[in-house]
């Protein structure tokens, strides 16, 4: 037989399943994922650069075409509340998601959709805001009487309560209640009953009660205060109604609309314009569009009643926007459960020491407590 004769230089190739790889394979490797990371840091760099001037474009180009629009019709008293800059920043001009339209918004919203959202226009944006604002400005003239209406995030909710109390208007920043316009004369004996208990708070008729008693009246009208602090002096129905979401308020627009009372609402391309009066059409969803045009609005109640303003008439640099902030996210080890382990403070079972300090110190204070 003929014998094999094994070339050294050759390699034979063994297969996939049992091959390794070699030590300088793996260095390369390494030089070139840290190659391709760096240079995929620089494009990305360049990328939000070039984004960043796009964006700045746009608004330049979008401003100046807004701003000709309005130099253009001076002579119909059309009025420019606030740049189309803040808008933007505050994202404005951002709708719900496509699914979630209302074909009823249409004719407020710009040609098209990018992405997944339905893109507002903001130039009828400003000028629905600017025949609200007037409508308010004559209404409070005569002496008319508004309520405002959020309940949708603390922000908004603290916001709303301050600038109702700088117009001297009412607002409810709480869940509505059913017929609180419809079925008003309930309503108003709550509303006497709370200002009797913060009459009896006041004065020295309150001693009279034990301790117990006066803790009571105490959780009584905070409880109270919590839906009827902001309406506590309205002694009758509003003449106009403020609303931040209707769809969020629904309740409120319908019962508004039963009375024929006017309503100036926030709109986003998910309600239904036909029950609002005074549509503004925006981004509900961004507190920053709501807390700023809440802001624009009040301002025009202030301005019929000869008080000043705070946004109108501003420059951006001025106006303040609230700062917000993403909440960390809390990431947490899961382990594999087994009958009879419990999981502690992420992943601690209960032979861990962790947990066998946390019962020994809660049982310590269980014997404590007894034997006192």
């Amino acid at each position: 037989m003929s014998e094999i004769i094994k070339d050294e230089s050759v390699e034979v190739k063994k297969p996939r399943s049992g091959r390794k790889p070699s030590i300088a394979k793996a260095k390369g490797s390494k030089e070139n994922t840290t190659k391709t990371s760096a240079s995929a840091h620089k494009t990305s760099k360049r990328a939000n650069s070039s984004v960043k001037l796009s964006s700045e474009m746009v608004t330049k180009t979008i401003e100046a075409k807004i701003d000709a629009f309005f130099e253009a019709n001076k002579e119909f008293g059309i009025k420019k509340l606030v740049s189309a800059a803040k808008l933007m920043e505050a994202n404005a001009n951002i709708g719900t998601p496509a699914r979630y339209w209302n074909p009823k918004m249409k004719p407020f919203i710009y040609a098209g959709k990018t992405g997944k959202h339905y893109i507002i226009d903001l130039l009828k944006c400003m000028v629905f805001l600017d025949r609200a604002y007037n409508f308010l400005v004559e209404l409070t003239k005569e002496g008319g009487k508004v309520l405002i209406v959020g309940t949708r995030g603390e922000i908004i909710k603290n916001h709303v309560k301050e600038e109702a109390k700088r117009a001297n208007c009412f607002y409810i920043n709480q869940r509505w209640l059913g017929g609180t316009l419809t079925n008003f004369r309930t309503i108003n004996k709550s509303i006497i009953k709370l200002n009797n208990l913060i009459m009896l708070q006041l004065s020295d008729e309150i001693k009279k009660y034990s301790k117990k008693e006066q803790l009571q009246k105490i959780k009584e009208t905070e409880k109270l205060g919590k839906f009827f602090g902001g309406i506590r002096t309205m002694k009758g129905l509003p003449q106009a109604v403020i609303v931040l979401d209707p769809v969020v308020e629904k309740n409120a627009v319908a019962e508004a609309k039963k009375l024929n009372i006017p309503v100036i609402a926030l709109t986003n391309t998910n309600a239904d314009p036909s029950l609002i009066d005074f549509v503004i059409p925006c981004n509900t969803s961004s507190i920053k569009t709501v807390y700023l045009l809440t802001s624009v609005l009040v301002d025009a109640i202030c301005e019929g009643m000869g008080e000043p303003k705070n946004v109108v008439g501003k420059a951006d640099n001025e106006i303040v926007l609230p700062e917000l902030t993403k909440r960390p996210v809390e990431i947490i080890n899961r382990k594999s459960f087994t009958k009879g382990a419990n999981v502690v403070d992420g992943g601690d079972s209960e032979d861990s020491p962790a947990t066998s300090d946390v019962i020994s110190k809660e049982t310590k204070e269980e014997t404590q407590t007894e034997t006192k």
